[in-house]
């Protein structure tokens, strides 16, 4: 049986390491993509690391021929709801034009299986109540509602072209 990769983005940071591991311990090779801006090169234990960045489409589409993945983990984002604040325009490019770039790479290399971190964050500020994956979204800063805007991409791709695609939403 061939090898099969899955590309792991932002692999070398703490959610993305761990789903390294696991992902090697469940028989696949994880390729992480990661630029290192808040990964560690250390953390990259599991596959090979293909340094490059989310926003430079040449790295992605290298990636993808190079080693043909047969699924896309997306961990690699901004995330400090703080900073979110004070520097909109960095989390709108990074976090969605970075991914729609990632998103269309692995369309248009028939990488069709992609799941997403997303975060806790588009739900906005409703304390006391029950959330679940039905629950009204409403981001309050750049951080959710890029991860938002995200989720609506990949909704919009699952319609287009067939894209699977699932998303985690974290809980402190």
């Amino acid at each position: 049986m061939d090898e099969q990769k899955v590309l792991v983005t932002g692999g070398a940071g703490y959610i993305g390491s761990h789903a390294c591991k696991a992902l090697q311990q469940s028989g696949f090779t994880p390729v992480t993509f990661d630029n290192l801006a808040t990964g560690w090169r250390d953390a990259v234990k599991f596959g090979p690391l293909e340094q490059g960045d989310l926003l430079n489409k040449g790295d992605l589409d290298r990636v993808f021929e190079k080693h043909s993945p047969v699924a896309v983990m997306h961990f690699a984002a901004l995330s400090l709801v703080g900073e979110s604040i004070q520097k909109p325009g960095a989390y709108w490019q990074n976090n969605v034009i970075g991914s729609l770039n990632l998103i269309q790479a692995a369309v248009d290399h028939g990488c069709m299986d992609f799941v997403f971190s997303s975060t806790c964050a588009t739900y906005g500020d409703q304390d006391g109540v029950v959330l679940d994956e039905d629950s009204m979204q409403h981001p309050i800063n750049a951080y959710g509602a890029s991860k938002r805007a995200v989720e609506n991409i990949l909704a919009d791709y699952q319609a287009a072209y067939g894209l699977n695609q699932v998303i985690f939403r974290y809980f402190n």
